[in-house]
């Protein structure tokens, strides 16, 4: 979708007419023209048209992301969302035969490694991977905070957390702690965050970590968690999750019983497959 047909899309969704969404920012025939696709509009009004409208830039980026980025860049996003959608089913060989097909896109160097490592897991192989390839990916996370900021950084560091020993571990997860407790970050950043410290207390959960304060950070990842998602309904899952953990981590087994059967009893028992027992 180009610029002119998502801003028409973000109109009508507001109930605006041409004139109100573009007012006092460019012309409302210069702006009917950019919607028609007529006209360019420049960087500085498009922003201004937002942020008038308090339009989200994420979902307004989604909208247009496919028409302006290049068809290699699509295709590896598609086999990505597949990969992402198979390893979260459990569906082993539609998984390994995405990341084959990536492995012989050209470029794009992080998702290699990150469909290196997938594949390595699933087979059970990670301790076959060669030390040149943790080499690589190890060179990705160290650029002291900057590493943490990037999404195809934050995706290679959540595929590969069993990589990596429990210090080690322990040592990136206090990384991303520090970002998200000193940054203003958008709702899609927490959304990812969240996923790689949901990633992080299975991964500690499998490897029997116990819950200890200064040892670890699960418990100071499940208190963020929690206080993080508290007011925010799309989110909320994060949170179940978070106080289904704590329960595993404390051997509660009542409790966690009776979460997954609330789960399954509203409809939401899919969502907890991946969730360990």
């Amino acid at each position: 979708m180009k610029i002119g047909k998502a801003l028409r899309v973000e109109r009508l969704k507001l109930g605006l007419t041409q004139q109100q969404m573009c007012e006092g920012i460019i012309s409302r025939p210069f702006y009917a023209k950019v919607e028609s696709g007529k006209n360019k509009i420049n960087a500085e009004s498009l922003f201004q048209i937002l942020f008038k409208h308090q339009i989200e830039i994420d979902d307004f980026c989604q909208l247009i992301q496919d028409t302006y980025i290049t068809k290699n860049r699509r295709v590896i996003n598609k086999l990505q969302e597949r990969m992402d959608y198979a390893f979260s089913t459990k569906d082993i060989d539609s998984l390994i035969l995405n990341c084959k097909k990536i492995m012989n896109v050209p470029g794009d160097r992080i998702i290699k490694l990150r469909t290196l490592v997938a594949i390595a897991y699933f087979r059970n192989e990670l301790n076959e991977i060669d030390n040149g390839i943790k080499k690589k990916i190890k060179i990705e996370f160290n650029e002291g905070q900057k590493w943490t900021k990037r999404p195809e950084s934050l995706r290679l560091f959540a595929n590969t957390m069993p990589l990596w020993s429990q210090d080690e571990l322990n040592f990136f997860i206090g990384r991303l702690l520090a970002t998200v407790k000193n940054e203003n970050i958008t709702e899609l950043m927490l959304e990812r965050y969240l996923r790689i410290f949901e990633n992080y207390l299975a991964t500690c959960y499998e490897r029997k970590i116990p819950m200890r304060k200064n040892s670890n950070h699960i418990e100071e990842i499940i208190d963020y968690i929690t206080n993080a998602t508290s007011s925010n309904v799309h989110l909320m899952i994060y949170r179940i999750n978070a106080i289904y953990m704590k329960s595993l981590f404390k051997n509660d087994k009542e409790k966690v019983t009776k979460i997954k059967a609330d789960m399954n009893d509203y409809g939401y028992g899919k969502l907890t497959i991946n969730w360990p027992n």
